[in-house]
Formats: C-alpha cells, structure tokens, sequence
C-alpha cells in the first residue's frame, strides 16, 4: 500500500466544520482537542481522504486506536466478560451463530492443556493466543461476527480495555454472577485474586448499558451510528 499521505487542507477545514475539532474517539486518556485526521475506514483497508471517512483525533487516541475497526464498519464485536468460573458456554448459546469466531480465554487453555490445573506456562500461552487473536481481529475489514470472551477487561498492553471496546462500540454482555457464588467454589489461588479484582471493579450490565448509550448517542452525533437524520455521513466501505 502507498504510503499516507497528508490529508488535504481544504478536506480537514470541512471535517472540522462538519463533526468538529474535538477528538472523535474517546479512548481511555482522551486529550478531548483534536491534532490529527483519523480515518473511520483504516487507511490500511483502503479508507478513503473523504469528509464521510474522517473525523478529528486527538494524538493519543489516533495511536491507541492501531487501525482497529469500529464495529459495523467490517467486523462486528462483542465481548463477554465475568468472574472466574462464569457460565459462559452457557450463556453464549443461542446467541452465537455457526460462523461467528469465538475467541476464549478458557477454551484456549482447554485446547492447549485438557487436564485441571494448568500451569503457569500454559496460562502465559493461552493469554498469548488470545492477545493475538484479538489485535488481529479487532482490526478485521471483513463482515465477520466475533465475540471475545474472558474474565478481567484488561491487560498490561490494554489497563482500561473495557473502556476501549465502548469508544469502538463493542457489543458488551456482561455474566452478572453473585460475589459469595463465585467464591463458595474450590477457585485456585490464581482464581481468587481474579475475582477479587472482578468483583472490586464493580462492573454491572446496567452499569455498561449506561456508558454504550452515551457513547452511541455520541456516535449518531457524528453520523457514525444509525439515529433518526443522522446517517448521512455514515461512510460506506
């Protein structure tokens, strides 16, 4: 692909005038005043230097970003999130279709290691093939249905991943599971501290819905999500 070029000056004045100059995005650590273009398509699938196609970023969140797609514009996301030991085979049925792709945590460990009570080694490769299985798909220009399933929205590369998938409006499901259910089981040590840091998140479906209303509401202000007479930027892929 050439190299990207400088998006023209006459081009970005009409953005600004059309979506503004604040940042677009709202990644965890939003300067809020825009620097930079950022493109809705990725650049690197062919987005387009258009006044539909881009939106004002601030640079920080311009970098956080990394080409991953907004949901809808080529994959649609979902996550899944829950304490340890959340029924979340169980909760994904009906909801997932026979072509969705499916990346979970516990099922990686599964695949890599049968027997209870991985160890350590097996953990760090499991947490590897999800964290690469999610930054390719979460930058996926294909029409493809994915959910991501795991306990902690969070990761060393990603501290505040949660709040990454709402500025990319992920769909988020949350496995609400009573605090004193979860630790009435046999969790290992490792276990334990997870879902002592799962429950001191507080995080609630309600809670979720709450922050994605704000954030869409947001988005349908900036043509990016359907809303009565906001779809006439929408960009097309």
């Amino acid at each position: 692909m050439p190299r990207r070029q400088t998006v023209d000056p006459l081009i970005r004045a009409q953005v600004i005038a059309a979506w503004g100059n604040q940042c677009w995005l709202g990644m965890p650590g939003c300067r809020i005043t825009a620097t930079e273009d950022d493109h809705i398509i990725p650049y690197a699938h062919g987005g387009k230097d258009t006044v539909t196609n881009l939106r004002r970023a601030c640079k920080h969140c311009n970098a956080a970003r990394q080409d991953r797609v907004l949901s809808g514009y080529g994959a649609t996301l979902h996550a899944v999130i829950g304490p340890p030991r959340a029924d979340f085979t169980g909760y994904l049925t009906g909801l997932v279709g026979r072509d969705s792709v499916v990346v979970s945590f516990d099922s990686l460990i599964r695949d890599i290691y049968p027997p209870a009570g991985p160890p350590d080694g097996v953990r760090l490769a499991a947490a590897m093939a999800w964290d690469g299985a999610y930054r390719a798909l979460a930058k996926c220009g294909q029409p493809l249905d994915i959910w991501l399933v795991r306990t902690l929205p969070r990761s060393r590369r990603h501290p505040d991943m949660l709040g990454e998938w709402l500025a990319l409006d992920y769909d988020i499901h949350v496995v609400e599971t009573p605090a004193d259910a979860t630790f009435d089981l046999d969790l290992t040590p490792r276990e334990y501290r997870a879902a002592q840091q799962w429950y001191a998140m507080r995080i609630t479906q309600r809670m979720v819905d709450a922050r994605a209303l704000q954030r869409r509401q947001r988005l349908a202000s900036l043509g990016l999500r359907a809303s009565d007479g906001q779809t006439a930027g929408r960009p097309a892929w």
